[in-house]
């Protein structure tokens, strides 16, 4: 063993000051910065390894003769003279490891090894550039070679390096048949290092059958790159780590399959993590989010924090925002402003850091969700809520560049929407202030390249105005048709909008105005309502299919469309408190909420409640819970929520007026349409058999018992949906734990019968 490893004194690379404890380990390291490739093929391939230009001629030219060792030296020779030629750098890192050489050598005196593997004591920068045959090959990257040196010969009685040989073939015993050697009579004993997968060199797989597909793979140099973005940030992130490439891959795995398809604003095809190395927190966010949908819950805090820790170093620096009057210039300028881009990059990075936080059930990171919203509202007034100008209209480049300006202003504007909703504050920025075009179908979306996107092009109409759809649904006049044609997105933003509308009468309602005021408003709002889901109906792309990432979209829009008719006449935003991310307080808050009026104008918000739970009852609550719920939106809860708290409230409603006010014909159909729906929901579930029984008991009777039963059961069975979900999200197991809470507090207003 050598004294240099002996005394545990590293070898340290120039570059990145990276230690190794063996110099072969460093030489095979430095080539990574170098790019050196000094072993060829005659084919004209180039490796950095022997064990891969031996791979390569095993598998590319099996029938070829072994080459010269002469004429490898001399290819060594003229690739090394060529690096050092084109690239100075490649020089001075030889001189380094030269003189690192020197002490080596010294200290390899105590304990002698085979000459091949000692230095010349004397380099210079010719001996350098001119190896020596022994130097040349002193570090060819055999595992089993460096296993040889690590065991002593001497320790173990056995001649090692006699065993490592293979410059000639073991020959076996003659039979009568032929003469076949090893290698001809068992291939797979030819090379087995080149087999071991090296992280030097990138190559993470082991590839004896096929290799493993992993399409967010980043080489070492480009996350060498990155982190180099990350150095201007060093004061605020001083213990951060970025994870492995391997990690990284996974993380962004997991935006694609998790958050991409419910919040399409950044562009798959195009995606790459070293276009955002001018705005790394960009970055950090979605790395951040993806880790979220691994579960790798640590690790995804680790990247918040280091991108909330860059977002608020801009933020004191002063470039977090454009500056005043650079929009309109950028606007005025056909060419491309790259600083504009970089600003529009910041605010993706506050917007997926607000979603982040959002949903954590974490009373401070809700809180760090309301500091994202002013400075979300602020930059995207400054940069201007507005379509940028089109260079070419017929490139994909420039339509992908104005695309995903249009589809990030849309999100942003949807996340403080959904905020407000959750939450029951004011939306900080209003839908009069969208001057945008609708975003484009999904096909074009997700077209791969330009060949594609034309393609699909030319099947899709240009989309119209956000103005132009929003005043079409709200329009009086019967002539004027509502749109037949809108992306998802589109139809996701123009439920957004309405919502909006609803809270907005809601807090005029709560003024006090004239009550011809308001309900001309509600009426106004229902029409609307009607008409948007013809726009649905008719739209190519709508998809009602919880199994199908693509139409996520439409689902969840489906799923708004029923909040919305819940809120139009019965406001639950005052009576949740989800803020406090506490499910007893949430529980007790549902549970002092006044009871809804009965009559025919509830019936659209009964339906849409009842049709939530009918979907997923029909293809098995239990599995879907379970199996599926990775890809359900934070939408899905927040609506499950109000969908169960309402129609429970409803049917407590009908259950304490019915003698007094019996049920009208439509009150009746809707009470036995819930009764088959929760009786398929409880069987679908094992935790609710027992309640299934006895709902088929109590609908022999009727009355007010099958009313409160239902009411409970429906609360139930949203309750253990929610907790047995595997959402990645924590928000979904705040809802599940309050619904259940809220099921007990009111089970005492239910007869329920000793179970089964």
């Amino acid at each position: 063993m050598s004294k240099t490893a002996v005394r545990g004194e590293p070898l340290t690379c120039s570059v990145c000051a990276r230690t190794f404890s063996r110099h072969e380990h460093l030489q095979r390291h430095s080539r990574t910065h170098t790019k050196e490739k000094p072993y060829i093929c005659p084919c004209g391939r180039s490796f950095s390894r022997k064990d891969l230009l031996t791979r390569h001629e095993r598998l590319s030219h099996p029938n070829a003769k072994p080459p010269d060792s002469h004429h490898q030296r001399k290819c060594y020779f003229d690739a090394h003279r060529r690096q050092c030629e084109s690239n100075p750098s490649v020089l001075r890192l030889l001189v380094v490891e030269g003189q690192k050489n020197t002490a080596t050598s010294q200290d390899l005196a105590v304990n002698p090894v085979p000459p091949s593997t000692i230095a010349d004591p004397v380099n210079s920068a010719a001996d350098l550039l001119i190896p020596s045959d022994d130097a040349l090959f002193s570090g060819f990257d055999d595992p089993f070679l460096d296993f040889t040196n690590f065991m002593s010969a001497d320790e173990l009685g056995i001649d090692w390096d006699a065993l490592m040989k293979d410059d000639a073939p073991m020959q076996l015993p003659l039979s009568n048949d032929n003469n076949t050697d090893v290698h001809q009579s068992n291939p797979e004993r030819s090379d087995l290092s080149s087999r071991v997968p090296d992280d030097y060199s990138g190559d993470d797989d082991f590839r004896e059958l096929k290799p493993f597909k992993c399409p967010w793979l980043m080489p070492e140099p480009d996350r060498l790159r990155f982190i180099g973005a990350l150095s201007p940030f060093g004061e605020v992130i001083p213990t951060f780590v970025l994870p492995t490439r391997l990690s990284l891959a996974r993380y962004t795995e997991g935006y694609v399959d998790g958050f991409r398809n419910h919040h399409p604003f950044v562009h798959i095809p195009t995606l790459n993590v070293l276009s955002y190395t001018r705005s790394p927190e960009l970055a950090l966010a979605f790395l951040a989010i993806g880790a979220q949908y691994r579960y790798e819950t640590k690790t995804a805090t680790s990247l918040y924090q280091a991108s909330r820790s860059i977002v608020l170093e801009r933020l004191r620096r002063g470039d977090l925002f454009l500056p005043r009057g650079a929009s309109d210039e950028a606007q005025n300028d056909s060419a491309i402003d790259e600083s504009s881009t970089d600003y529009m990059h910041r605010i993706q990075a506050l917007l997926l850091l607000s979603w982040y936080c959002s949903w954590q059930n974490t009373p401070t990171l809700t809180q760090e969700c309301f500091e994202y919203q002013g400075l979300i509202a602020r930059s995207m007034r400054q940069i201007g809520i507005v379509d940028v100008p089109v260079v070419d209209a017929n490139s994909w480049t420039e339509w992908v560049r104005v695309e995903t300006d249009r589809r990030t202003k849309f999100f942003g504007w949807c996340l403080l929407n959904i905020q407000s909703f959750a939450y029951d504050t004011p939306p900080l920025l209003l839908s009069r202030e969208l001057s945008l075009h609708l975003p484009s179908s999904c096909k074009e979306w997700v077209a791969r390249d330009e060949t594609e996107w034309l393609s699909v092009r030319a099947r899709f109409p240009s989309p119209i105005t956000f103005k132009q759809a929003y005043s079409s649904h709200l329009t009086t006049v019967n002539s004027v048709d509502p749109p037949s044609e809108v992306s998802p997105m589109g139809n996701y933003i123009l439920i957004h909008a309405l919502l909006q509308r609803i809270y907005l009468t809601q807090q005029l309602a709560a003024d006090g105005p004239s009550e011809n005021i308001v309900q001309n408003n509600i009426y106004e709002i229902e029409r609307a309502l009607n008409r948007w889901r013809h726009t649905w109906r008719t739209s190519s792309e709508s998809m009602l299919d919880l199994q199908n990432s693509y139409g996520s979209l439409s689902f969840t829009s489906t799923a708004l469309l029923a909040a919305a008719h819940i809120r139009l006449h019965y406001n639950l935003g005052p009576w949740r408190d989800l803020q406090s991310s506490d499910p007893a307080i949430v529980a007790t808050t549902l549970r002092e909420a006044p009871l809804p009026q009965r009559g025919s104008h509830l019936i659209y918000a009964l339906l849409h409640s009842v049709h939530a739970l009918n979907i997923p009852s029909q293809l098995g609550i239990s599995y879907l819970s379970r199996c599926t719920s990775f890809s359900w939106s934070i939408h899905h809860a927040l609506c499950g929520l109000e969908c169960a708290a309402f129609l429970s409230k409803w049917l407590r409603a009908v259950a304490i007026s019915q003698q007094g006010s019996p049920l009208s014909a439509l009150e009746s159909r809707v009470i036995r349409w819930i009764t088959r729906v929760v009786r398929e929901a409880l069987l679908s579930q094992n935790e609710t058999l027992h309640l299934g029984q006895q709902i088929d008991r109590s609908s022999m009777v009727g009355g007010t018992q099958l009313t409160n039963q239902l009411g409970y059961a429906i609360v139930k069975i949203w309750a253990q949906m929610f907790k047995s979900c595997n959402s990645p999200w924590p928000v979904f197991g705040l809802i599940g734990q309050s619904l259940h809470r809220y099921a007990e507090l009111i089970e005492n207003d239910v007869s329920l019968p000793e179970e089964c």
